[in-house]
């Protein structure tokens, strides 16, 4: 059967690069390579150095070599270490034998001229980084047999246009394809049980994304700001949605929460309508709105409500954190004596409110719960609020002189201008 190679593109024939271009280190019976000092653009490693069989690249290996643009690493090399061709910037093409079982972090880091990547058979791991800030890299498959797509492994691969994943993959580190912004479509396999936060942050190409049933928590900001995201389904397994994870999906039009969610973070579906399954034990919509299941904390109020005006329900006593960032329409907020909490970012970037009166039961004001409330001139904040945090009114430039006085003479300057 054909051996399968990672490569970028076809590699010219070329002669085997001399012994004494590399620098190595022992390792059992063979050796690491641990430097090149050729000179050479295309560098075929021998597959012996000094009659020792060349058993890895060892970390930094190649780091920084700008001339390089084609490698080909002989068969009995296992390890790909860290950093081995980090910055390379002008690499192309690396062929990589079938024997090799790991890459490691930061491995590829910044070789801004890969265009596409096979990666191997054998390899189970793919370190945190390792292809980190590849900007021309435009496909990768990734082999049956990985288990772990670490951390940063695939940051800012701005021109990733697809990604094939395995089902033997079971987690999808933080930050993994962060800022891939011309990735359209990723399916999860089935196996894996964590999207890690941040994960698929800022890919702005993504319309689609299939989560399997064996998922159980969608991290931080997993899929914040995927602008073209128009559906997703999230599976019964899952328990925990972390805050923002579907947070600036402006194409997102409506989300339902199943029955097994037990935890969603603040501001976690900012934009779209919510439905919550009739079963669930923890939370509930009313009007729209999506409470906790007692009623006592008001989570989420879609931005994207058109209602210029609402009144809290009585029952609330804390309003969740980014409860109701960036709700653009909203002119006027009622908030009733049972209210004693607002939560950081409550009312974030709300441009339209005008004027809020804080009622007698509240003692606290979270961090930037106005903040950028551009349009706001008129706040009553009673005795009984002891503690107001950092940037509460920052950027409220309306805000008649009066009262940003009484504020700052109150709580400091830091609840206007912030730390």
């Amino acid at each position: 059967m054909m051996k399968q190679h990672f490569m970028a593109a076809l590699v010219p024939l070329v002669a085997q690069s001399p012994e004494a271009d590399f620098a190595t280190e022992p390792d059992g019976g063979g050796v690491v390579i641990i430097g090149y000092e050729g000179k050479d653009k295309d560098v075929v490693i021998p597959a012996t150095i000094g009659g020792k069989p060349v058993r890895g690249i060892g970390e930094y290996a190649f780091y920084g070599c700008d001339n390089l643009t084609s490698v080909t690493i002989p068969e009995g090399v296992t390890t790909v270490g860290e950093s081995a061709f980090y910055g390379c910037d002008n690499l192309t093409s690396v062929t990589i034998p079938e024997g090799v079982t790991t890459i490691g972090g930061y491995a590829f880091f910044g070789c801004e001229s890969l265009t596409s990547v096979t990666i191997p058979e054998g390899v189970t791991t793919i370190g945190g980084s390792a292809f980190y800030g590849c900007d021309n890299l435009t496909s990768v498959t990734i082999p049956e047999g990985v288990t772990t797509i670490g951390g940063y492994a695939f940051f800012r691969c701005k021109s990733l246009i697809s990604v094939t994943i395995p089902d033997s993959v079971t987690t999808i580190g933080e930050w993994a394809f962060y800022g891939c912004k011309s990735l359209t479509a990723v399916t999860i396999p089935e196996g894996v049980t964590t999207i890690g936060d941040w994960a698929f942050y800022d890919c702005l190409d993504l319309t689609s994304v299939t989560i399997p049933d064996s998922v159980t928590t969608i991290g931080e900001y997993a899929f914040y700001r995927c602008k073209s995201l128009t559906a997703v389904t999230i599976p019964d397994s899952v328990t925990a949605i972390g805050e923002y994870a579907f947070s600036g999906c402006e194409s997102l039009i409506s989300v339902t929460i199943p029955e097994g969610v037990t935890a969603i973070g603040g501001g976690a579906f900012q934009i779209c309508s919510i439905s919550v399954h009739s079963a669930n034990q923890w939370y509930k919509v009313i009007d729209g709105v999506l409470f906790t299941k007692d009623g006592k904390t008001l989570h989420t109020y879609p931005a994207g409500n058109t209602q210029t005006a609402y009144r809290i329900p009585d029952s609330v006593t804390t309003i969740g954190e980014s409860a109701f960032s960036r709700c653009y329409s909203l002119t006027s907020v009622t908030i009733p004596d049972s209210v004693t909490t607002i939560g950081e970012y409550a009312f974030y970037e709300c441009e339209s409110l005008t004027a809020v009166t804080i009622p007698t039961s509240v003692t606290t004001i979270g961090k930037k719960a106005f903040a950028y409330c551009t349009g706001l001139a008129s706040v009553t904040i009673p005795n009984s609020v002891t503690a107001i945090d950092e940037g509460a009114f920052l950027m409220c430039e309306e805000l008649w002189s009066g009262v940003r006085k009484d504020i700052e003479k109150r709580f400091g300057k830091k609840v206007i201008e912030g730390a």
